[in-house]
């Protein structure tokens, strides 16, 4: 590949001529705006396409914002093969080649630091082709087909054993042609361990899952981070309101340009609805983290979200980091926080989930 030719045309790609582009064509090519109040569609297939040639990476996590301590929320976030996309690639974690190789951080607050792993996926990785077993070495086990599912994860004094049951109530952050992202709003029940005692837990999660194309199905070879899909910022954060609704919450920019910035709330008993919202970083933590392959962050301590229908302010979300921020969110982190702050004019406070990546310069 000719990586100067790139390098050449990537004067071309203004912040101007991007903001056009997504403004332009991504509207035409993403129909996840028209999915609200909609059920999950009956036999979709959540598979991992390892090497299939029209799939490039899938994704599948399983997150919960509230946990009792030490543990304050759990989290896998995986990814099966290599997306292309600088917030998200790690190749200095590579098992495998691009295309074989997965990553995954799991773990709760309590397990932190070492949560962060990558896997050869011919070596280390069962994958079945219907995506009723996903196994990532032997830390991670999903097993099932929608609606129940069973999740095992397992580090060094660490296990968590949770039956999920997903509802139909399903947020699409992407639905296109080359690119499918949703969450699955989840009931979970079973019990996580640690160093000897074992804690009974239940209530909301979410089951997620992607896939989409990337630039490693025309060549299996690591790419150099100034080729990379430029996407430099991504937050994601859970809350769960009460035992029956979640607000779900993200921010994803290209370039500085934002591509998403809204909240979508669902319930037990209510379909999806989505809101425009805007994220704003009040203050950051007093040192910056910084990766194992030596890229440091500025972290967020405190935070905003302002979330909107039509002009009109329905919910403000003041947070604050509390836990250790993990790596592995791919070249990012996950954490937690307390919140205080206002929905449909009545006072809220509890806990939400924070994944944050910024690899803008």
């Amino acid at each position: 590949m000719n990586f100067s030719l790139i390098k050449n045309t990537e004067k071309l790609v203004t912040k101007p001529a991007i903001t056009s582009l997504i403004h332009s064509i991504f509207p035409l090519l993403d129909s996840s705006a028209s999915q609200d109040g909609k059920e999950f569609p009956k036999g979709y297939a959540l598979k991992p396409y390892h090497q299939a040639k029209h799939i490039g990476w899938t994704h599948y996590g399983v997150m919960i914002p509230e946990l009792p301590a030490p543990h304050q929320f759990f989290s896998i976030m995986s990814v099966i093969g290599t997306p292309g996309a600088l917030a998200f690639d790690t190749d200095h974690v590579f098992k495998d080649s691009p295309r074989n190789n997965a990553t995954a951080v799991m773990g709760t607050a309590a397990t932190y630091p070492d949560q962060f792993k990558g896997y050869s996926i011919p070596k280390e990785c069962q994958l079945y082709e219907d995506g009723s077993h996903i196994q990532l070495g032997q830390n991670i086990t999903i097993t099932g087909n929608y609606p129940d599912y069973h999740v095992n994860a397992r580090t060094t004094d660490f296990e968590l054993n949770i039956k999920i049951t997903n509802t139909d109530k399903v947020t699409w952050f992407i639905k296109s042609p080359i690119y499918d992202h949703f969450s699955l709003l989840s009931q979970y029940e079973g019990v996580v361990s640690y160093r000897g005692e074992s804690q009974k837990i239940n209530g909301l999660c979410t089951f997620e899952y992607a896939s989409c194309i990337s630039p490693y199905m025309i060549r299996d070879k690591a790419i150099p981070s100034a080729f990379k899909i430029p996407l430099d910022f991504f937050t994601y954060q859970i809350i769960n309101l009460d035992d029956n609704t979640q607000l779900l919450l993200n921010d994803t920019r290209l370039k500085d340009v934002k591509i998403v910035s809204k909240a979508f709330i669902r319930g037990l008993d209510q379909y999806n609805q989505s809101f425009e919202a805007e994220f704003e970083v009040l203050s950051y933590q007093d040192k910056a983290a910084i990766s194992p392959d030596g890229v440091e962050m500025n972290l967020p301590e405190t935070f905003r979200w302002v979330i909107k229908d039509q002009q009109k302010i329905i919910a403000i979300i003041n947070g604050c980091v509390d836990t250790p921020m993990i790596y592995g969110l791919g070249s990012g982190y996950v954490g937690a926080y307390h919140y205080k702050g206002e929905y449909q004019d009545t006072l809220i406070e509890g806990r939400g989930y924070i994944e944050y990546i910024d690899r803008q310069k």
